[in-house]
């Protein structure tokens, strides 16, 4: 899927779609899904994040919060 390919270190703008105790869970604008560790949102919150690691193969990324 064209547009949808992360680096570590790129800063997006993802929305909140679940909040656990160990984290939140996020998709980006190209529909990519993310854990955020740690932090606090509410669902359906825009975030900034920045990217740790990007799975290709499974077209997940981890990030932390920015800010």
């Amino acid at each position: 899927m064209a547009g949808t390919l992360l680096n570590a270190g790129d800063e997006i703008d993802v929305v909140v779609t679940s909040v656990k105790p160990f984290g939140l869970f996020v998709e980006s604008d190209s529909g990519v899904q993310g854990l955020v560790r740690g932090g606090s949102a509410l669902v359906g919150a825009t975030v900034r994040v920045r990217v740790i690691e990007f799975d290709a193969a499974e077209s997940r990324f981890s990030a932390m919060l920015v800010g």
